[in-house]
């Protein structure tokens, strides 16, 4: 036989016999459920116009037929029809004998290998009202097997099982019989209380009444609690010890200390006041008469005493900043309850570089930098007593913006005093060396120069180091020594007094000898105007005749000698004045009296 590919849907189930790239049949409905006395239809599609083919119900023909020619066996022709071209089959007024698989072949068109399918047709009954019964029906829980039947009466009668209206499934604690009528659980639960089953075929469908079970189970672990609910106690504080335990039939209830029996039974135990010996393990013991079991639960108390001696400790005395990770450790003594780390009097906030432990007995700093400088302080605490421990965290970094004052270019007199400061931020503090380009002058913060010298001339440099880093960082200024004379250089401040009076006493003889000479000038000037008609003469022994402007007078010649004489001749025209006049201009004359 051809094998068989089956295509299913929500209502209808299509069936595809099929050969490769060749002829198949598709089928709705492979399991027809039809009421006793009505119609069976079996459609059928192929994918092509068969050329013969044949239906027969338990290897009995029930119509063949080759082309249009059709031909029913066993006397089906009084009760079906066949249908061209698709082949299908319609079976009138069945009987519950109709029930079983009816099976169709063809033939394709043109040869080829056959297709075939099967359809099931079920003759039905009505379904009545099912009953549950179980196996056993006090179960303990985890112990017993419970195995619940479910019966109805009808005909393809299917079963469905129900907890607390949700179908069940089988697997894990649950089985189901072949036909489903039968439901196994496997280590019963109390949770397993209520199951239904539901009983159906295609005509109708019934529940059963909810069947319950009384399963006896626990005692569970117990519930204990104290009042006052602390984590430590002081001594003479009164307390309440309370405990229940989940059981069916309700667990019975006994009291111990450290596994020391109290001979005190019941869901409570009071103790008027604690003492230091009433520290340990209070434990409430549970036990059921059905299940046999027992169950326990411990509650712990502590009597403390105070919180005292709280020191930090660090694994880093001289963290670097970038580079190391700090663990700063919070040790007490007494009994802690709760530790807090604060900053400078700030509670710390965790991030991705703070972290503490989980009992808060460590803070990790990592990859420090100079923010987390500071004093760290450990609060350590009960619900009595606190007390705190503090350690001051010191971030080395640096040396960083290296600065000199004066800032240069600096210029400065020959022989002039010059300091030179340095400073650099850094923790600890830089130490620091001075450079004339790459000779070491000095160390220190303060270079100091006294009466600089030409030879000073050039680059500074100040290297500034930290010892715990072990970084270093430069900076250079250049420096441009400017000569003096050395008259000025070496004049005292008698000797700029005594210039000064002399340079005034040579301005006051200079306005002397100007105004001196200025008043000449006028005077002579005056004398020349007496004698503009004076008549000179350049002969011999010839009389010479003057006139003063209203006389004229001859004089004879005398024996006289000749004078030559230095005239002062006054400049004329529009640019003369006193203070172009060439002082030292000589003119001769010849004057000859007769």
């Amino acid at each position: 036989m051809d094998r068989l590919t089956l295509t299913a849907g929500a209502f209808c189930l299509l069936i595809s016999v099929a050969q490769p790239q060749g002829f198949t049949i598709l089928t709705e409905n492979r399991r027809i459920n039809v009421t006793e006395g009505g119609n069976a239809f079996f459609s059928l599609k192929p994918s092509a116009e068969a050329r013969s083919g044949s239906w027969a119900f338990k290897d009995t023909d029930v119509v063949v037929w080759i082309g249009a020619t059709i031909d029913f066996k066993n006397n089906y022709g009084e009760r079906a029809e066949f249908f061209l071209p698709n082949g299908s089959l319609l079976l009138k007024s069945v009987r519950v004998s109709d029930s079983g698989d009816y099976s169709v072949k063809m033939s394709p068109p043109e040869g080829g290998k056959d297709a075939s399918a099967i359809l099931t047709l079920h003759v039905l009954e009505p379904v009545s009202k099912p009953n549950v019964t179980a196996n056993v029906t006090n179960p303990v829980e985890l112990n017993d097997t419970v195995v619940l039947t479910c019966f109805a009466s009808g005909t393809a009668i299917s079963y469905q099982w129900l907890q607390d209206n949700s179908a069940i499934n089988p697997g894990d604690r649950f089985d189901l019989s072949a036909d489903n009528s039968s439901l196994t659980i496997s280590g019963i639960l109390r949770s397993d209380g209520e199951f239904t089953c539901n009983a159906y075929n295609s005509i109708n469908a019934m529940t059963s009444d909810p069947y319950h079970l009384n399963i006896s189970y626990g005692p569970d672990s117990p519930n204990v609690s104290v009042t006052p609910d602390l984590s430590a106690y002081l001594i003479g504080t009164t307390v309440t010890f309370s405990c229940s335990a989940d059981s069916n039939p309700p667990a019975e209830l006994e009291w111990n200390l450290n596994n020391t029996s109290l001979q005190q039974k019941g869901q409570r135990l009071f103790i008027d006041s604690i003492t230091l010996n009433s520290t340990g393990n209070y434990t409430c013991q549970a036990f059921n008469n059905l299940t046999k079991r027992y169950s326990a639960s411990t509650k712990q108390i502590v009597v403390i005493e105070p919180v005292s001696i709280v020191t930090v400790s660090s694994n880093n005395s001289k963290p670097i900043e970038n580079i190391d990770t700090i663990l700063l450790t919070c040790n007490a003594s007494g009994f802690i309850q709760s530790r807090i780390w604060c900053k400078d009097t700030q509670v710390i906030k965790e991030d991705d570089r703070v972290i503490t432990s989980p009992d808060n007995a460590t803070l990790t700093i990592i990859s420090v930098n100079r923010n987390n400088s500071g004093t760290y302080r450990c609060n350590a605490s009960n619900d009595f007593s606190s007390n705190f421990g503090d350690t001051n965290l010191q971030i080395n970094y640096g040396p960083e913006k290296v600065i000199i004052t004066p800032q240069g270019p600096i210029q400065v007199e020959l022989g002039k005093t010059l300091t030179l400061n340095c400073a650099a931020q850094s923790v600890p503090p830089a130490t620091y060396e001075w450079y004339n380009g790459s000779r070491l002058l000095k160390t220190g913060q303060t270079y100091n120069i006294e009466s600089i010298s030409l030879n000073a001339d050039g680059s500074y440099t100040c290297r500034a180091n930290n010892n715990i880093t072990n970084k270093s960082k430069n900076t250079t200024i250049q420096v441009t020594v400017q000569a003096v004379p050395s008259s000025v250089k070496k004049l005292s401040v008698g000797g700029i007094i005594a210039i000064v009076f002399a340079v005034l006493f040579v301005v006051a003889l200079i306005i002397g000898i100007t105004a001196w000479m200025f008043k000449k000038k006028i005077c002579r000037a005056k004398c020349g105007s007496q004698h503009n008609n004076i008549k000179m003469a350049s002969r011999g022994n010839e009389p010479v005749s003057y006139s003063n402007g209203t006389n004229t007078q001859t004089t004879k010649p005398k024996d006289i000698d000749v004078v030559y004489a230095q005239p002062y001749i006054l400049p004329q025209g529009p640019n003369a004045s006193t203070a172009s006049t060439e002082i030292n201009k000589t003119d001769y004359a010849e004057l000859k009296f007769k």
